[in-house]
């Protein structure tokens, strides 16, 4: 529902109805929206089977929490920008990088050299990069991994527990949960990635990065910081993908915008700060064509005006009526008409059985766990993921409590087959399962998680999945 009508806050309503053609169109697959003007949420609205209290991955939104952890240990005397990384981490220093060059992405390592590092902080910081640090931009998460590691060394808490109440309490991000890692013999959360927040959560962020750091009355991030965060540090328009928004620039972990600035996920996790136009916009969503997304907001923030706006009664009554029924199904997806089985996806098969009891219902096993699909509406099952994943999983019982999978399934008849839509609602990803019923269907994402295309990658503890329902 929106709350207050937009044209209070100078955004007509339907400036919002366009908007929501385009986060609709092929190819886009949004899930969750909140847009704010002067700190005051105008717009709100998820798309089944997500929900607005349910937590996700985040992807890179997460560097831009690390990048503020680390302004907080500057406002408090404890750290410079200028400081050395491998000092603060006792390991050797042939080249001198300091936390600038971290926060920047700018140690002058290739992109080669990036992905050969890997996610070793002593081994980024020990090898000799191929530029000058400070003269050459890569985007690098094994650079964000470093700063979680000066975080936690400096301050003896991950950055959950140091940021919690200098931030995250503040900003009302209720029970978050960032994904454990192992840094040499340092137990860090991930820094780069894994961070699992709600789209109020990002839009909260967003609204005190647009306010200069203030959200309801408190200082959450020190003013000085976010005037250094978002100046353009790093020149990256000679990057090979630089194009549009992502050839702006590049400050301390978040992207320079045609307007404004932003913490930037993978496949289109957004956290908008315009603070020209007082907007601020959390998104959370599944694309290849982001950039797309961006423009769709731009064209919306260039339709607000200074002041309210006369009311539109019969836009508003369409927008409430539209955000009631918010729906990812049958779902705006350009999907691989021709997926091919993947082992690697799941370390079990799937397979599909109709219902004796009722038409259009199935039965889905899952590795020995049976699961109700329906067409009418979408069935949210939490399934224990110890008993399922192979032994070696990254992201099995070693580093995640009690670790499940969240799965909301829906399905429909597709010739002589069926089609089975499973989402994982604390992440961006959906896999679509196709096949004969009585035979194993064959799996393929819409959007592979990253680093790894399995199903591990993306299950959560037993306590975050309750907030599934």
């Amino acid at each position: 529902m929106t709350s207050p009508a937009p044209e209070q806050h100078g955004i007509p309503t339907a400036a919002v109805l366009d908007l929501l053609d385009d986060l609709e169109r092929p190819g886009i697959d949004p899930h969750g929206l909140v847009i704010a003007r002067h700190g005051v949420p105008v717009v709100r609205g998820t798309w089944a089977p997500y929900r607005q209290d349910l937590p996700g991955l985040v992807y890179s939104v997460s560097k831009t929490f690390t990048a503020i952890a680390v302004g907080h240990l500057v406002a408090e005397g404890r750290l410079t920008v200028d400081d050395l990384a491998a000092k603060i981490l006792g390991v050797p220093d042939p080249t001198g990088f300091t936390v600038r060059h971290l926060l920047t992405m700018n140690t002058g390592h290739s992109a080669e050299q990036v992905e050969q590092v890997g996610f070793d902080s002593a081994l980024l910081l020990g090898t000799p990069p191929e530029h000058e640090p400070g003269t050459h931009f890569v985007y690098s998460s094994p650079a964000s991994m470093a700063l979680s590691s000066v975080v936690t060394t400096l301050t003896g808490e991950r950055l959950t527990d140091y940021l919690r109440p200098r931030v995250l309490d503040p900003l009302g991000i209720r029970d978050p949960w960032w994904v454990p890692h192992r840094d040499a013999e340092l137990d860090i959360d991930q820094g780069f990635s894994g961070l699992h927040l709600t789209v109020e959560d990002v839009a909260r962020l967003a609204t005190a990065m647009a306010d200069g750091g203030r959200y309801g009355g408190a200082q959450v991030i020190p003013a000085a910081w976010v005037a250094e965060m978002q100046r353009a540090w790093s020149d990256n328009a000679e990057s090979p993908d630089a194009t549009g928004d992502w050839a702006q620039g590049y400050g301390y972990q978040v992207w320079r915008c045609v307007q404004g600035f932003r913490a930037d996920g993978a496949y289109g996790q957004f956290g908008l700060a315009l603070p020209e136009r007082g907007l601020a916009v959390g998104y959370l969503g599944a694309t290849r064509a982001a950039d797309r997304v961006l423009d769709a907001f731009w064209r919306l923030a260039d339709r607000a005006v200074d002041g309210p706006l006369p009311p539109d009664p019969a836009a508003a009554a369409r927008l409430d009526a539209r955000l009631a029924t918010l729906d990812t199904w049958p779902g705006r997806l350009d999907l691989d008409p021709n997926p091919t089985p993947s082992d690697a996806v799941s370390p079990v098969p799937w397979t599909l059985r109709e219902q004796a009891d009722g038409a259009d219902t199935w039965s889905l096993d899952v590795g020995g766990r049976v699961l109700t699909v329906s067409e009418d509406r979408w069935r949210t099952h939490v399934v224990d993921w110890p008993q399922l994943a192979p032994a070696g999983e990254p992201y099995g019982a070693g580093s995640v409590t009690d670790p499940v999978l969240v799965l909301a399934l829906r399905a429909r008849r597709a010739g002589t087959g069926v089609e089975v839509h499973a989402v994982v609602p604390t992440s961006p990803h959906r896999l679509v399962a196709r096949g004969e019923q009585g035979g194993r269907l064959d799996l393929a994402w819409t959007t592979s998680p990253l680093w790894r295309a399995s199903l591990s990658t993306l299950v959560v503890p037993a306590a975050l999945a309750r907030r599934a329902g």
